[in-house]
């Protein structure tokens, strides 16, 4: 079906309400119930129709929820890929300009088997190609959220397939000019893909943006993405992570050994600013002073920062921990805990960067890139709340108690979190980042796997607690003993360490002399009885979790390690992406000094509203924000609009909104790096057709020779 239908034309189609079944023809072909739709959107809507009545998926598996304006299937449908698509395209899908596109998009979320054939059709076939394996990203993790693996695979065949395809093309695009490649990864479609007039022309997002959305590992780690990740994150010089520190903290070594010694790079000199006369004019500085501006300016420098302000949060942590002496908490004696005080006013300071960004990105988008630090920050909150209540309550209230219990726990927890997140830092390189990876793999196998290890456990606790009467020779045991004694029982006899007590079988109130026969009573048979058994027990508890258990996760952590080490390096460069996009809009500030940055700043917005004076902090305003961190998409926006001025395209760069000739160039050498592709699978899908009818023809010869004949005849007699 045709959806190139002009975007101008509207037309309103009203109904009855009316509610049809699911085997109802009217079900399948109303458009729409009371509701306004323009032709686009009313094509669109008929192609899910028909995708929905052949593959029957999203009725089938209750991934949507019919809409009650749509009278239709396909309508609902429409508004299911609408809202899922949003994020990246950023407009309508009636607002798409290519309608191979479209038609792509709505075949991927029903996995067709024909999604090449329309992808070698599109416009924009590298941008399409990462919009399948977003599709087909969501799809999957939607189908096994509902507990449908079948499906799931099926669309992450699909996400892997394309993911490769256009890694391919990327790579051939690398092949055939490096220079137009890096133009392709920093071209923003939005200004192509979009109707005019489309408000949705202002967005940018570049095209590793759009594969790291859509989690294409194997692109991002294609060497000219990573070529271009590793420019933007350290500019001006090439240097390796230990040597970038020692140059960041020594400057002289610039001037000793850096002409000499350091690679450069390739950057652009050029510099605008506006003369009196309002107009734009270009200089130049020192080719070197702008690589050491760049050097310091760059996000690997505003990565050392953090880590050395985080190393020193971790050492000053550790020191309050191991000096802390209070037993309780009054507010006549704060001056008891005030280094905990201090650790809590750093830790206020990672709260507010969390708001701010959340106020920022919304909190699902800032959650699901930081979910560490969402971790992090919970249990801050939970020890800044348990600590309050614990200064707050008067001592006679029982909450007091556990509140200080409670503020310590917590208070040790963030603690460990604190330096496990140093792991975090480690990723920068390619060898810590592989064990960081394999590490966060496995701790799913051992956390499934701990129940296992508790059902022996709980077992034998029971058991032993229950033989050597424990309880018993305890008169005075309270509700707090109990889990202590099941854990204490079995805990440290998974490692091999068993109690000397257990090995000799002691029973409280037994003696471990052996069963007289001469004398029998009751009670000299129960203590021999669980003497006796204790051993027992000890020796089959160990046999089974040292030996039997302990392998056995060993075996699944081993195999585990293989499968990860085999694209753990794949997976690394595919995070460096995320970590340069973190680093580029962080505060150059780092906590605690950040949450004076966002009080001053708060203060002085709130100061610059004042007539007469407010211009006076509208300057100030302007100062902090140097220190913010930088959007590359807007950045790269405003430096197009001044080069389109020095190039004399336009005079105002306000009014430039259009693509530059180099994406322009970019953009048409995709296509035609797709057509060469195209016509290469086509042309060995020709071989291997032309091969496979030659090998039936042969066959079919073969089966009609006598020699054949009578030896098939042959065989069938013998059988």
């Amino acid at each position: 079906m045709n959806l190139d239908v002009p975007s101008g034309r509207r037309k309103t189609i009203k109904f009855r309400t009316r509610n049809f079944s699911i085997e109802d023809e009217r079900y399948w072909i109303q458009p729409s119930r009371c509701t306004s739709v323009d032709m686009s959107s009313r094509e669109i809507i008929n192609k899910l129709n028909e995708m929905e009545q052949e593959e029957k998926l999203f009725i089938t598996y209750d991934v949507i929820e019919i809409n009650p304006k749509f009278a239709t299937v396909g309508g609902s449908i429409f508004e299911f890929i609408n809202n899922s698509m949003r994020p990246v395209l950023k407009c309508h899908l009636s607002q798409v300009k290519d309608t191979n596109m479209l038609h792509l998009i709505a075949a991927s979320f029903f996995k067709r088997s024909d999604l090449h054939e329309i992808w070698a059709k599109c416009e924009y076939p590298i941008f399409a190609g990462l919009l399948v394996v977003y599709v087909s990203n969501k799809m999957r993790k939607l189908f096994l959220e509902q507990h449908e693996p079948v499906i799931a695979e099926a669309f992450e065949k699909i996400q892997d397939t394309f993911d490769d395809e256009c890694t391919a093309l990327l790579d051939q695009c690398f092949h055939n000019s490096e220079r137009d490649t890096r133009a392709v990864l920093d071209t923003n479609y939005h200004l192509f893909i979009h109707t005019d007039g489309c408000p949705s022309t202002a967005e940018d997002m570049e095209v590793m943006a759009l594969a790291a959305a859509a989690k294409a590992k194997n692109f991002l780690s294609h060497p000219a993405c990573q070529r271009e990740i590793d420019f933007r994150w350290q500019p001006g010089f090439k240097l390796g992570q230990m040597a970038f520190c020692l140059f960041f903290f020594f400057p002289p070594l610039f001037f000793l050994r850096g002409r000499q010694r350091i690679k450069k790079r390739e950057i652009k000199t050029m510099m605008v600013k506006m003369d009196m006369a309002g107009q734009m004019t270009s200089i130049t500085y020192s080719n070197f002073m702008i690589r050491v501006y760049n050097f310091y300016t760059s996000p690997n420098a505003k990565y050392v920062i953090h880590t050395l302000f985080r190393l020193i949060y971790v050492i000053f942590y550790a020191y309050v921990l191991m000096t802390m002496t209070r037993k309780t908490m009054v507010m006549n004696e704060l001056d008891e805990f005030l280094d905990e005080m201090a650790i809590i006013v750093w830790q206020c300071a990672y709260l507010t960067e969390m708001a701010v960004l959340v106020y920022q990105r919304g909190f699902y988008n800032w959650a699901e890139r930081n979910t560490a630090d969402l971790y992090r920050n919970y249990l801050v909150a939970m020890t800044m709340i348990a600590w309050s209540l614990a200064v707050i309550a008067p001592p006679t209230w029982p909450i007091r108690a556990f509140a200080i219990i409670s503020a310590d726990l917590f208070f040790y927890f963030s603690f460990v979190f604190a330096t496990l997140r140093l792991m975090k830092i480690a990723n920068v390189d390619a060898f810590f980042g592989s064990i960081v990876l394999m590490i966060k793999k496995m701790i799913p196998i051992m956390v499934k796997f701990m129940f296992v290890f508790m059902v022996f456990w709980f077992t034998y606790a029971v058991c032993h607690i229950s033989l050597a009467g424990h309880l018993k020779s305890t008169p005075n045991i309270t509700d707090v003993v109990w889990p202590w004694l099941l854990f204490s029982s079995g805990a440290f006899e998974i490692f091999g360490e068993a109690d000397e007590e257990d090995k000799l079988g002691t029973v409280s109130k037994c003696s471990s002399a052996p069963l007289n026969w001469d004398v029998i009573t009751d009670s000299s048979v129960q203590c021999w009885f669980k003497t006796s058994m204790i051993p027992v027990f000890l020796f089959c508890y160990m046999l089974v979790s040292s030996v039997l258990l302990v392998n056995l996760v060993t075996a699944l952590l081993s195999k585990k390690y293989e499968d990860i080490d085999k694209v753990s390096h794949i997976y690394w460069k595919y995070k460096l992406y995320s970590r340069l996009i973190e680093y580029e809009e962080k505060l150059w500030i780092p906590a605690p000094l950040s949450l004076v940055f966002y009080i001053l700043k708060f203060l002085f917005y709130f100061l610059s509203k004042i007539p007469f004076i407010g211009a006076i902090f509208e300057c100030f305003m302007k100062v902090l924000r140097c220190f913010e961190g930088t959007n590359y998409a807007r950045d790269r926006r405003k430096n197009r609009r001044y080069e389109a001025v020095m190039n004399g395209l336009i005079k105002n760069s306000d009014r430039w909104t259009g693509p530059t000739e180099e994406e322009k160039n970019a953009v048409q050498s995709v296509r035609d790096q797709m057509k060469i592709m195209e016509q290469d699978r086509k042309r060995k899908r020709y071989e291997t057709d032309l091969l496979r009818h030659r090998f039936e023809e042969i066959m079919s010869e073969i089966e009609h020779t006598n020699r054949f004949k009578r030896i098939r005849s042959q065989t069938f007699n013998n059988a």
